[in-house]
């Protein structure tokens, strides 16, 4: 693992995105999975960590399988919850098509992700405490339930932007269900004025320009 700041880690084991993790003494946050080829090298990255507290809850920034793929297996090995919007929960299920014609194009080629055996939905809107001093926030754009988690500063962006020379980026329009929802979510990041931003390609960044 990769230490970012205290109690914060980027791990290396995750394939297809970033998936970190956040210590807080009492236990352990995943945020994000990458995508399934990778859940046994991850499980071990985690197993041979000692001295993090156990992992009790996994957070899904959204349903994408670079993204998501990871959890089921995750959950098998920890028990611990698994978070995500409701609405990319019930794409996830499969109860509602992809909200693009590329996107449900990508639904048919990409191998789906295991739905974990239980899913702790996240609201439309607002924000829901994790653990003590950690929320997920509602940001859709990239995705119709989408979320960001900010902790002690640490803003986990998923796929709601990148970050490049200290600037807040969009991802590449095509990926995007709704361009205004993302634009307003990149300015929901900015105000919340993060002194590191984890996001879900790329590497993690400070901002430094306005």
């Amino acid at each position: 693992m990769q230490l970012l700041t205290d109690g914060v880690y980027r791990l290396r084991k995750a394939t297809g995105a970033n998936a970190y993790l956040v210590d807080t003494g009492d236990s352990s946050v995943v945020i994000d999975t990458g995508t399934s080829g990778g859940a046994s090298a991850l499980i071990a990255e985690l197993r041979d960590e000692h001295g993090l507290g156990p992992v009790t809850d996994i957070v899904l920034t959204h349903y994408d399988p670079d993204h998501a793929g990871s959890a089921s297996a995750l959950q098998r090995e920890t028990g611990a919850r698994v978070w995500i919007g409701a609405r990319d929960a019930d794409i996830l299920r499969s109860q509602t098509p992809p909200p693009t014609r590329f996107r449900r194009f990508l639904a048919r080629v990409w191998r789906a992700s295991e739905v974990p055996a239980s899913l702790h939905e996240l609201p439309d809107a607002g924000e829901t405490e994790i653990v003590p001093g950690m929320r997920a926030i509602a940001a859709p754009g990239h995705t119709p339930g989408h979320v960001i988690v900010e902790y002690r500063g640490v803003v986990f962006a998923g796929d709601a932007v990148m970050v490049s020379k200290g600037r807040l980026r969009q991802m590449p329009s095509v990926l995007t269900s709704d361009k205004p929802q993302a634009l307003e979510t990149e300015h929901l990041i900015a105000s919340l004025r993060p002194r590191l931003v984890c996001p879900g390609h790329g590497a993690p960044g400070r901002l430094t320009a306005p």
